[in-house]
């Protein structure tokens, strides 16, 4: 796999996917009136800004549209002292023509009047490092204006906090369908058995059996799943069965003995076998349902992890953190594999994963994640008042700078101990 191919993939799906986690963040705190100053493409520096969406403020309990065009004063902010003029629009509404902001000393200050809310609207920009985005909010920890996200109910705020894995969690169901829709691994009608891998020394090795061979019949027995050929194996130990085989597009006949006692592990032909598979194109409502189901298994599976490594269930080194490089190197296999062979299913299976990953990971209850800042309002509810936002601001620096930390360290495992290749073409 090239090195570009890697680099490209990670670019790309981190992009995407913490794009729509702050995407989520944006339009929920909008909808609930938050103000939302900017929301980014990459991360600065800034290169450009292409647009700014309709403001408003609120003066005397008036509220006025701030055209996207109107230029606006340095230091205009809620509880500012203002001149200002409006005009109708089409619909009635007053509309800003110009504002100007009055410190309190100047003579005019006794003629204007106060800011009671503040919202530019929003600024759309696209900065230089191409990871993702952001969406910066007004006051993420500071109470004191009108409009800012901690100025909010508890409700407002969890809505916005939890928005992010909320859209990711929707984004991997679009992905998990969109997977189905492009063709998904099925067991084929029959199933018969696919030789996976054959023992060294064994009677299949012998007689000339690859992996990757179909097993039709044994003798004149239809090998219609595993299951028959694995039972009529062990009945013919020591005796003769003639095997018709599929490879490619030939059929062949091979004589194999089955061993009447195997080694520890193996069975009496000394083969590992799996289904018949083939692509299934799922119709768009299937598609929609499986890929709600895949994403609340795969929610699950994350969930119960860790009793699932204490019960012995998963080995431990298949639950290894991954990091940047580790998620370039699984994106990175998946589409060259879908460049090679035009199938795209491994591309939407990782971006789904990594969706439902990225989702519960910022869930979790840790300082400098959205779960930890839930997690903050949670216990203002329980204690009945805030906790200082300058300490809380303080813990999630705090948090933030050791999950840094922490993810070198995974990012240093990564290149130490590389992820394994998954073999997409095992799924046939």
């Amino acid at each position: 796999m090239g090195l570009f191919v890697t680099l490209a993939s990670l670019v790309v799906a981190l992009s995407i996917l913490v794009f729509v986690h702050e995407l989520g963040h944006m339009m929920v705190a909008k909808w609930r009136g938050v103000v939302v100053e900017e929301f980014a493409f990459g991360y600065p520096p800034r290169l450009f800004a292409f647009w700014r969406s309709k403001g408003k403020i609120v003066i005397n309990g008036q509220t006025i549209i701030i055209p996207r065009k109107l230029k606006l004063p340095e230091g205009l902010r809620a509880y500012s002292l203002v001149l200002y003029e409006t005009e109708k629009d089409a619909k009635g509404r007053p509309v800003l023509t110009s504002v100007q902001v009055v410190e309190p000393g100047d003579p005019a200050a006794g003629s204007a009047s106060r800011v009671d809310l503040f919202d530019g609207g929003t600024l759309f920009t696209v900065n230089a490092i191409p990871f993702g985005g952001f969406a910066r909010m007004l006051g993420e920890e500071d109470p004191s204006f009108p409009g800012s996200l901690a100025s909010k109910g508890k409700v407002t705020r969890i809505a916005v906090l939890g928005a992010g894995a909320g859209m990711n969690l929707l984004v991997a169901v679009v992905f998990f369908s969109l997977a189905m829709v492009v063709g998904a691994p099925a067991p084929a009608q029959p199933e018969n058995a696919v030789v996976a891998d054959v023992a060294v020394g064994s009677p299949a090795e012998v007689a000339g059996l690859q992996p990757g061979d179909v097993l039709l019949k044994a003798d004149e027995i239809e090998i219609v799943d595993r299951q028959t050929l694995i039972e009529y194996a062990w009945q013919k130990r020591g005796q003769p069965i003639l095997l018709t085989v599929e490879r490619g597009d030939e059929k062949l006949e091979v004589e194999i003995v089955p061993r009447e006692a195997p080694p520890e592990g193996e069975g009496p032909m000394g083969i590992a076998v799996a289904p018949r598979t083939t692509i299934r194109h799922f119709k768009w409502y299937e598609a929609i349902w499986a890929g709600i189901q895949q994403t609340v298994s795969l929610v699950l599976l994350i969930l119960t992890l860790p009793i699932q490594l204490i019960r012995g269930l998963i080995p431990v080194d298949m639950a290894r953190p991954v990091g940047p490089i580790g998620v370039g190197q699984i994106v990175g296999d998946a589409v060259q594999y879908s460049l090679d062979t035009g199938w795209w299913f491994p591309v939407m299976q990782m971006m789904g994963s990594l969706s439902v990953a990225l989702a519960v990971t910022n869930l979790l209850p840790l300082p400098g994640l959205d779960g930890g800042r839930i997690l903050f309002v949670i216990v203002e509810k329980i204690r009945g008042r805030r906790l200082d936002p300058a300490k809380e601001g303080l813990v999630h620096l705090v948090g933030m700078m050791i999950l840094v930390a922490l993810m070198l360290f995974i990012t240093w495992q990564d290149v130490v101990n590389p992820v394994p290749t998954l073999d997409w073409s095992s799924f046939f």
